[in-house]
Parts: C-alpha cells; sequence; structure tokens
C-alpha cells in the first residue's frame, strides 16, 4: 500500500466499513426480521404491520448511507487518479452501493407497492398466505441486495490495499 495521507486512509476505512455495515443491515432484514415476523403466529394485519416497521426504518437510512459512501468512494476514486494511484476498485464499490436503488425499485418495488398499499387499507386486502408468500418474496429478493455493498466494501478495500 502507497503511502497515503490520513484523510484519504480514514475516508477509504469509512468508506469499507459504511458498505459492510449497509450489507450487514440488509442481512439482518432478511435473516433475522423476515422469519421472525413470519412466525409470529399474528394476523394478516399483525404480519403487515411487522414487515411495515422494518421496511420504515430500512428505508430511511440504507439509501442514504449508500449514496453517502458511494460518494466516498467517488472521491477516493478522484483523488486517487489525479495522483496516479489505483482508482478503480473505489469507483466499482460506489457502483455497486449505487445499484442497490435501481434493483431494489425494479424487483422489489412491485411487493413494496403492494404491501404498503394493503398495510394502509388504500389497496386490496390480502389473505394471510398472500401476505406471508410476499413477505417471503420480499425477505428472499432483499437478500440478494447483500452482495452489492458488501461487493463495495470488498472492492474499497482492494483498492485500499493496492
Amino acid at each position: 500500500m502507497p503511502f497515503l495521507s490520513t484523510p484519504l486512509t480514514l475516508s477509504a476505512t469509512g468508506g469499507i466499513l459504511g458498505s459492510a455495515w449497509i450489507s450487514g443491515s440488509i442481512g439482518a432484514l432478511s435473516i433475522c426480521a423476515i422469519p421472525a415476523i413470519l412466525q409470529s403466529g399474528t394476523t394478516t394485519e399483525g404480519l403487515l404491520r411487522g414487515w411495515h416497521i422494518q421496511f420504515s426504518r430500512g428505508m430511511y437510512y440504507i439509501p442514504t448511507t449508500g449514496a453517502f459512501v458511494a460518494l466516498n468512494y467517488l472521491y477516493l476514486a478522484y483523488r486517487h487518479r489525479g495522483q496516479g494511484l489505483e482508482w478503480r476498485g473505489y469507483a466499482a464499490g460506489a457502483l455497486s452501493n449505487l445499484l442497490l436503488a435501481p434493483f431494489t425499485l425494479l424487483f422489489i418495488g412491485g411487493i413494496n407497492n403492494v404491501m404498503i398499499a394493503a398495510y394502509s387499507g388504500t389497496g386490496k386486502s390480502l389473505s394471510q398466505e398472500a401476505t406471508r408468500q410476499l413477505i417471503r418474496r420480499w425477505g428472499d429478493l432483499n437478500a440478494v441486495r447483500i452482495a452489492m455493498p458488501l461487493a463495495a466494501a470488498a472492492l474499497g478495500l482492494w483498492n485500499l490495499l493496492q
């Protein structure tokens, strides 16, 4: 690893840890929260409420943190490229974090819309089995998202160690 200034090293460390934290948060939703909701033995309304609570909390901090970390990686890529150092890992890490948003919109957005509408009472009501299937599908698709920020953390670490 070539000598880097302390601010760049700290920035890289923050990006790596931020990406890993996002990945862990997403994983906790699919590995812990979704199975707990499905095993709660509650009514359809209770299932929807449990899903909506974890969805709402994740919605507030995961996209914001992902965008902030991506900006950090882009800053690092810019600075490293200007110094003639390896920069592509940081740029790829930024892209990997930013891919969370389009993946969510394309693959999970429809489920989110149906579940939010059912929870708020503005959409069609769902049977308990349909609700369980949607929550299970949401958890499976959400689990795929674990790989994106985890790849960003690995790319950031790789670039830092160059």
